[in-house]
Formats: structure tokens, C-alpha cells, sequence
């Protein structure tokens, strides 16, 4: 291999397959995910995904799966006394493929009859790999994180 060769062999944005989307379609799904998320823009959130998306979220319960995961997410995720705000700290693209350092910060209000008072903040800081595929569309995410005991632990097993 000549040295122009190697040169562009270690240049990682130019490490795609053909049909793979760009650096800037995976990043761009990734603060997308975010952007609309944050401003509880649900349908562009919705459209993100495609339509046989998989999510592991967190790894190790069921793999959740198609258009009724995406809903089941948003609606697990921001129901009365409940809401998330993701803050990506950092995202590391290669190939189809994002590594993101993600903040997300927690709002939950006590549960009725509860005897405590006051809303709870909660931050939970996640490891994330997104795939993404040619069209720009989600196609899996792998969420690693420890749950903070303020989150009830079905929350995150799929119903």
C-alpha cells in the first residue's frame, strides 16, 4: 500500500460502504433526535426512525422494536409528572455509526398519594451507539446506562 494509500485508509470520515450515509447524515440524526426531543416536536422526532428501528434501551431488557416502539418510547418517557431533556455531550462518528456521550436530565414528580414533595431531578449520563442507514434514518440504538433508583426499574422493560 503507497503512502497516499494509507493515507486515506486511516482517514475514518472516508470509511463508509457503499449506499452507508455520510458523517454528516449520522451526526445530523443524532442532534435531530435531540433537537426535536427537547422541543417535544413529536412527528419530526417520529420520523427519525425507520420503520423496523430496534432499540436497546437499556442493553440487557427486550430489544423493543418497529413504529410501536418509537411511540411507546416517546409516550413512556413524557407522561404527566414526567419529562427528559438530552444534552449529547459528545458524538464520535465512524462509518453508519455514532458513539454519543449523552446527558439526560430527569424532571419526575412525585407519584399520586406518595407522601413525598416536591419534582426530583435525576441525571442519568448514557453510552449510546446509533446506526444509522443511507437515507438517514435510524435503524438501532444501544443505550448503556445505570438506572437512577428514582425511575421505577418496568419503566424500562417494553409492555
Amino acid at each position: 500500500m503507497g503512502r497516499e494509500e494509507m493515507g486515506r485508509a486511516t482517514d475514518m470520515t472516508t470509511l463508509r460502504a457503499p449506499a452507508s450515509p455520510t458523517p454528516e447524515q449520522v451526526r445530523r440524526a443524532v442532534e435531530d433526535h435531540c433537537r426535536h426531543w427537547n422541543a417535544r416536536e413529536q412527528a419530526a422526532w417520529t420520523a427519525l426512525f425507520a420503520d423496523d428501528v430496534t432499540f436497546d434501551d437499556p442493553v440487557g431488557v427486550p430489544t423493543k422494536r418497529g413504529a410501536q416502539a418509537v411511540r411507546d418510547s416517546w409516550e413512556r418517557s413524557l407522561t404527566p409528572g414526567r419529562s427528559w431533556r438530552l444534552v449529547p455531550e459528545r458524538i464520535v462518528v465512524c462509518a453508519d455509526e455514532a458513539a454519543v456521550q449523552m446527558r439526560n436530565e430527569g424532571t419526575i414528580s412525585p407519584e399520586p398519594g406518595s407522601t413525598e414533595t416536591g419534582d426530583r431531578r435525576v441525571v442519568v449520563h448514557s453510552i449510546e451507539i446509533w446506526t444509522v442507514r443511507a437515507d438517514g434514518r435510524v435503524g438501532a440504538v444501544r443505550a448503556y446506562f445505570e438506572p437512577d433508583p428514582a425511575v421505577n426499574a418496568d419503566y424500562f422493560v417494553p409492555h
